[in-house]
């Protein structure tokens, strides 16, 4: 299997998809850590991660950059439409006062990108216990 961690240093989600025998395609200007990388199992671009496209679909598209939430589900949106992954998990930051609002926001305009791109998917989020000021969004396409 294989996947693209966008926003990648220093390694978090990058050894997540490691530990589970994937090849990696880390995407961040930053440094990785150092041991990670001798695992022979990531090719580590330093590239935006906004504009980056992988060679082939992949499996996986995981995503925690830090930007504006609209950002993000831009560029995630982009990648699920053309069907560059089969999954995604990204987090939506939310440093603003309405949270909730702009959870509810995002996440119709993802249903409403996806159904008039004719992507069926199924999409959930949660918001995790250590993750304050922010949402998990995981996403799979219907094939």
């Amino acid at each position: 299997m294989q996947a693209a961690d966008l926003g990648a240093a220093p390694g978090g989600w990058t050894w997540q998809l490691v530990q589970r025998g994937m090849y990696v395609y880390a995407i961040d200007n930053g440094p990785m850590d150092t041991p990670l990388m001798k695992t022979g199992q990531i090719d580590h671009l330093k590239e935006d991660g906004f504009t980056w496209e992988p060679p082939q679909r992949l499996d996986w598209l995981v995503c925690d950059i830090v930007d504006k939430p609209v950002r993000v589900l831009a560029m995630v949106e982009r990648w699920l439409v053309r069907k560059w992954c089969k999954e995604a998990i990204f987090n939506l930051k939310l440093p603003m006062k309405k949270r909730w609002d702009e959870v509810t926001r995002c996440l119709t305009a993802l249903d409403e990108t996806l159904a008039k791109a004719g992507v069926q998917a199924n999409v959930s989020c949660r918001h995790l216990y250590h993750d304050r000021e922010e949402v998990t969004v995981h996403v799979r396409i219907k094939d």
